[in-house]
């Protein structure tokens, strides 16, 4: 069975580096698709570029849309593009919330799976301290 599609749109291909990161901790990863936005891009043609690899792929009830920036224009992208297409988008990508999404692949992506993905991610980001001994 095919897991369900992931893509990533992020600002200079850095989602390369955080795919390498998630492959280390869950070995192979499939389905998961990034389209770059690069600084000569217009708004457009990366529009394009994004809807092209969405007619790639098939899913089954939402197709996850990770995001880096919210309010940049891979964030504006994915939800100009909902209007057209079933897209959970969620914004500010990092290595928590990929692996969450990765993990969570089997099955068809909800906004329940959206909600849970984006709370793996907040509970990842803390300030790491160690008590004081006395």
């Amino acid at each position: 069975m095919e897991k369900e599609p992931i893509i990533i749109l992020t600002h200079g291909g850095w989602g390369e580096g955080l795919l390498k990161s998630i492959k280390m901790i869950v070995g192979e990863i499939e389905n998961i698709h990034e389209v770059v936005l690069h600084p000569e891009d217009n708004l457009q043609e990366y529009i394009e570029r994004v809807e092209n690899q969405l007619k790639e792929i098939t899913w089954t009830e939402k197709l996850l849309v990770l995001t880096d920036i919210k309010g940049g224009t891979t964030s504006n992208v994915a939800l100009r593009l909902s209007r057209d297409y079933d897209i959970l988008a969620l914004s500010g990508l990092n290595s928590a919330m990929l692996l969450d999404a990765v993990m969570k692949q089997a099955a068809p992506y909800t906004e329940q799976t959206g909600l849970e993905i984006l709370q793996a991610s907040l509970d990842n980001c803390q300030i790491l301290k160690l008590p004081i001994n006395k």
